[in-house]
C-alpha cells in the first residue's frame, strides 16, 4: 500500500491490525540513533535525531517495555557519509498478535541487526533514488505494525 504523506510516500504498512495507539515519526534532521528493545519480537523503537545546530533529540519510545535494549548507531560525520538505504524485517504470531517480530538496517557502511526473532514472514524495503523520512503505525505492548515514509530526490 502506498500512500502520500505530506511531500513523501507512506509504503506499507507490515505487520498485523492490532495497536491502539497510531504514531508517526517525522525528524527534523538526520536521524543518527535508533534504539530497539526486542525478545521473541520487537517490544519497541525510538530515535535519535540531529536538528541543523547539531543538538541532539530523542522521539517518543514507541511500544512496550519489555526486551532486551539494543541500539543501532548510524555513525553521521560532519560529512553526513553513513545513509540508511535499507529496512527488513518479519512479522508473525507472537502472543495471540500479528507483530514485528525483528528489523534490521542497512546503510551505505554496515547491517544493523537483525533484533528480535527473524521467524515469521519477511519484508524488505531497499531504496536506491531517495531518502527515508520518516516511520508510522501502530503499537501496544508490541510493534504491532511498521510503515517507511519516503521522500524521492
Amino acid at each position: 500500500m502506498v500512500n502520500l504523506e505530506g511531500n513523501g510516500v507512506h509504503v506499507a504498512p507490515w505487520g498485523g491490525k492490532g495497536g491502539v495507539n497510531p504514531w508517526t515519526f517525522i525528524p527534523s534532521g538526520r536521524i543518527c540513533e535508533i534504539c530497539i528493545s526486542a525478545s521473541g519480537c520487537v517490544d519497541s523503537i525510538r530515535f535519535t535525531y540531529k536538528d541543523r545546530d547539531n543538538v541532539k533529540h530523542l522521539s517518543e519510545t514507541y511500544g512496550g517495555d519489555d526486551g532486551s535494549p539494543h541500539t543501532v548507531y548510524l555513525q553521521f560525520t560532519f560529512a553526513d557519509d553513513e545513509n540508511l538505504i535499507e529496512i527488513s524485517g518479519t512479522v508473525r504470531v507472537y502472543g495471540g498478535y500479528t507483530v514485528i517480530t525483528s528489523l534490521s538496517f542497512l546503510t551505505n557502511k554496515k547491517k544493523y541487526g537483525p533484533y528480535g526473532t527473524t521467524q515469521g514472514t519477511s519484508f524488505s524495503l531497499p531504496v536506491a533514488k531517495g531518502s527515508f523520512g520518516g516511520f508510522s503505525r501502530n503499537y501496544e505492548d508490541y510493534l504491532d505494525s511498521f510503515s517507511v515514509i519516503l521522500y524521492p530526490y
